[in-house]
């Protein structure tokens, strides 16, 4: 982007200028760390074979209870799987839902620079602000979906846990 003319704007400076571009690039770069991991995820996930959708209830019950110890030994590894990813999924979703504080950080930043660019009549520079409003805003949103989507891969896991917590459970409980 531009960098302001020399001004005596209070914000439209060239060293908040310069600051806010920094602290932009933080934040871009924290949710690119998130989206990424994220990205990493997600083949992952799309490959799982989760046993609650490829079983019903009492198909696990039976597998289980006719002390199969392959079968066992698969139900006790997908179980610490699905539970290690809902706790990798948990720490992504605190980080996330700790972002948008800071996008308002910037926005509130780069909405007072363009302000008093805007009263110093430097119009480029207020222009200039406000696209990077309006990528605060998108940023915003794409938390938003970010976090749906990890809340969603999240019900699966959650799913299975509670599934096969419960097979293991219950089915320790018959004589």
């Amino acid at each position: 982007m531009t960098l302001p003319s020399q001004s005596h704007a209070n914000l439209c400076n060239e060293k908040d200028w310069n600051k806010a571009l920094t602290s932009q690039q933080i934040l871009d770069h924290r949710y690119n760390l998130l989206a990424s991991q994220y990205n990493s995820w997600l083949p992952n996930f799309k490959q799982a074979i989760f046993l609650h959708q490829e079983f019903s209830r009492p198909e696990l019950d039976y597998l289980w209870r006719n002390n199969n110890n392959d079968f066992q030994t698969t139900l006790t590894m997908q179980l610490e799987s699905a539970e290690k990813a809902t706790r990798d999924i948990d720490s992504l979703l605190a980080l996330l839902d700790n972002t948008p504080p800071y996008i308002q950080k910037q926005w509130d930043k780069w909405y007072a620079i363009g302000e008093d660019c805007k009263q110093e009549g430097l119009m480029s520079n207020f222009f200039a602000t406000e696209l990077y409003l309006k990528a605060n805003k998108e940023l915003n949103i794409e938390i938003i979906n970010l976090r749906q989507y990890l809340v969603t891969m999240r019900h699966y896991y959650e799913f299975e846990v509670v599934t096969l917590t419960e097979v293991m459970q219950t089915t320790e409980e018959k004589p």
